[in-house]
């Protein structure tokens, strides 16, 4: 069996243990799945998060975890937000999506790099929530230019950059 099997097996069974355990008030620390939506904050297999019950409003800069029609679970910032639906974006994707409120089943509180937990409420944390987004487009830029100077200097030397 290959290792996404794993993984979907896995977030099926504990998906439901999760959501009871916000349904009853309590936070949860696991392991997100899998996924590099949320590079570089969140590291694959690394880094842990604390999931705390949906409050009763979210706001801009908020990561909700939310089930998407097709059954899967995603963790994205909150860019806007219209009443019931907001607006999401993953740290490292270009794609927006509309999620309602009745698909999110937490929030992140807190997450844990290493041995380091951080609150999102903190003052680093915040500061990276509102500077990465803006310089997204010079990220897009820069990552366009490595790619194309890579392409040029292999067509010139015929060998593999990295």
């Amino acid at each position: 069996m290959d290792s996404s099997a794993d993984y979907v097996i896995f977030e099926e069974e504990l998906m439901p243990l999760i959501r009871e355990r916000l349904a009853a008030g309590y936070a949860v620390r696991y392991l997100p799945f899998r996924g590099v939506s949320m590079l570089p904050m969140l590291r694959q297999g690394k880094d842990s998060v604390e999931l705390s019950p949906l409050p009763a409003t979210l706001k801009k800069y908020d990561l909700p975890v939310y089930l998407r029609p097709n059954g899967q679970y995603v963790m994205h910032r909150v860019v806007e937000v219209k009443g019931d639906v907001c607006l999401c974006l993953g740290d490292n994707t270009e794609v927006f999506e509309t999620v309602r409120r009745d698909r999110m089943i937490g929030v992140v509180s807190a997450f844990r790099r290493g041995e380091k937990r951080i609150e999102v409420t903190s003052l680093g944390y915040c500061l990276y929530c509102r500077l990465w987004r803006p310089t997204r487009l010079l990220r897009k830029g820069y990552k366009w230019a490595k790619h194309t100077a890579k392409r040029v200097v292999r067509k010139i030397f015929g060998e593999r950059v990295e």
